[in-house]
């Protein structure tokens, strides 16, 4: 059995970590770099502008990860004291979920006709979506460590963040049975699955309320917290 709580494990789990970041970060530009035909033909006007919202939000998830990658790539390399970057992290980190989880319950409202019941559910759970993140942005303090050249994390709110964490999935996985049954009743029985799931969309949803599992059991399991150093950079 791993001990998670080990420092030598804590130091391999942190090594793994920043390579994975920096893959992740390649992989994230490859794919702004192959998608990119999408925001061009928006402002030659090739495409025109439809539900401005949505686009809003499309634009400010995709553009809001990138820069999450950038800042939480900064205050894993530099050793210098940098102000606000941990706030400027969690900021673009937190926006890019709500804007994404925004983006699929707009497109499920578009799928209902924008009828006024399901408008009303979805946006009360997505308000309190928007109140609940917004306000874990800020519940993590850290100080400055001369020694380490960074920052030790000294007070979060470990059931505000797993309330965080399953609330998003089971909201996510209230916008997948409500896109499914809208798919559904404008299909017939004979619909293809392949076409249902990838042609329509579903899959994306399905995948949205599966990688939020991850983060949320490895948040209750608190593996090993109680040796792990934050180097996210201070406040001022």
């Amino acid at each position: 059995m791993v001990n998670w709580s080990d420092p030598s494990e804590v130091g391999k789990d942190y090594d793994v970590f920043l390579k994975l970041i920096f893959a992740l970060f390649g992989v994230y530009v490859w794919e702004l770099f192959t998608t990119c035909d999408f925001e061009w033909s928006l402002i030659s006007g090739r495409r025109r502008f439809r539900w401005p919202l949505a686009i809003v939000f499309f634009f400010l998830c995709r553009y809001c990860m990138l820069f999450a990658f950038v800042g939480l790539i900064i205050s894993l390399t530099v050793t210098t004291k940098v102000s606000a970057l941990y706030t400027f992290n969690s900021w673009t980190g937190n926006m890019t979920i709500l804007c994404a989880t925004t983006s699929l319950m707009l497109r499920t409202i578009a799928l209902w006709d924008r009828k006024r019941v399901v408008i009303g559910i979805l946006g009360v759970l997505c308000l309190a979506h928007w109140a609940l993140l917004y306000r874990t942005m800020f519940i993590v303090t850290s100080e400055w460590d001369d020694t380490l050249r960074g920052c030790v994390v000294t007070a979060t709110n470990p059931s505000l963040l797993n309330t965080t964490f399953f609330y998003t999935m089971g909201f996510d996985l209230i916008i997948l049975i409500f896109t499914a049954v809208a798919l559904l009743k404008k299909h017939s029985a004979r619909t293809d699955l392949w076409k249902l799931l990838f042609h329509d969309g579903l899959v994306y949803f399905v995948v949205s309320f599966s990688t939020n599992c991850i983060p949320a059991v490895l948040n209750v399991l608190n593996l090993n917290s109680k040796h792990t150093r934050s180097r996210f950079h201070c406040m001022p």
